[in-house]
């Protein structure tokens, strides 16, 4: 992965929070024990490890997280930067939300790029 600044490592961050904010509130009003929600459970574990590596990164610390969900956490977050170019495709150049996906996708790649190393 390229260099990054403070100032996009931190917008990765707010990226994840973001998605781990929106995936709670999507929890709180969906039906426990759907697949929809088990799918939603998954993306938000992954979201949050996601998180706390781009944080433990940029503090110079290590995440104390099991290899397995590590994996799963890479899985996931793979599979989701093949579905967000999809989306920004249909958002207009400039838009907040074009902005909103770009930062997401950066966001992922960078996690996924640690998750690797």
């Amino acid at each position: 992965m390229e260099k990054v600044t403070p100032e996009e490592q931190q917008q990765c961050i707010e990226a994840f929070q973001s998605v781990i904010r929106k995936s709670e509130n999507a929890l709180a009003s969906m039906k426990s024990g759907s697949p929809q929600t088990k799918l939603l459970e998954k993306r938000l574990r992954a979201a949050r490890i996601g998180e706390g590596l781009l944080t433990a990164h940029r503090e110079g610390k290590e995440l104390d997280v099991d290899h397995e969900e590590l994996v799963e956490a890479k899985q996931v977050l793979e599979g989701l930067l093949l579905m967000l170019p999809g989306f920004l495709e249909k958002t207009k150049p400039g838009s907040g939300q074009r902005t909103y996906i770009e930062r997401r996708i950066k966001a992922f790649q960078m996690a996924v790029s640690y998750l690797n190393e």
